[in-house]
């Protein structure tokens, strides 16, 4: 991990070009400075921080705006857990709001999914499956409670299992 990244040196190196004046001994400074930060890219290590930052810069350029060095401190730091997170977060949201949407039950959406990527209709087709393996079975259990009753119970549950397989 390198101590100064390449969006902190662009924040800096663009307030150095502001700080700098026409004349050639500030021109020089301002050299002497983006050399430092140049080596900065290079280096590994821990990232820098603020404090660090402002010496190596401040002794040149005493003037430097404080603004400008949070900003690219805050640039420096590596992106945390909690950033990475969100976007996962985010793009996992998304899909399977997309997913959702792709799977409903309106030809004028599914046709056209069917026909490009079928395999993201596999969810409502997993579910018709489940559905209809599960009301096959639940008839065929009521059909053999009533075919081969021995009591009224047995009519009571067979009825319950039409009611059942209906639901499915």
């Amino acid at each position: 991990m390198n101590r100064l990244n390449e969006r902190a040196f662009a924040i800096l190196s663009v307030q150095l070009d502001k700080s700098a004046r026409k004349d050639p001994a500030s021109q020089v400074q301002r050299d002497i400075v983006k050399k430092r930060l140049r080596k900065l890219l290079t280096q590994s290590g821990d990232r820098l921080t603020e404090s660090e930052l402002r010496h190596h810069i401040c002794d040149i350029f005493p003037d430097f705006s404080p603004r400008v060095l949070q900003q690219a401190a805050k640039a420096n730091r590596p992106p945390g857990l909690l950033s990475k997170l969100k976007w996962v977060t985010l793009f996992g949201i998304g899909g399977a709001g997309f997913l959702m949407f792709v799977n409903l039950p309106y030809p004028m959406i599914r046709r056209p999914v069917a026909n490009t990527a079928p395999i993201l209709l596999l969810p409502s087709f997993m579910s018709m499956d489940y559905h209809y393996r599960q009301a096959i079975a639940r008839v065929e259990q009521a059909d053999q409670l009533t075919n081969r009753s021995t009591s009224q119970a047995d009519f009571e549950l067979g009825a319950e299992k039409v009611r059942q397989a209906q639901t499915h």
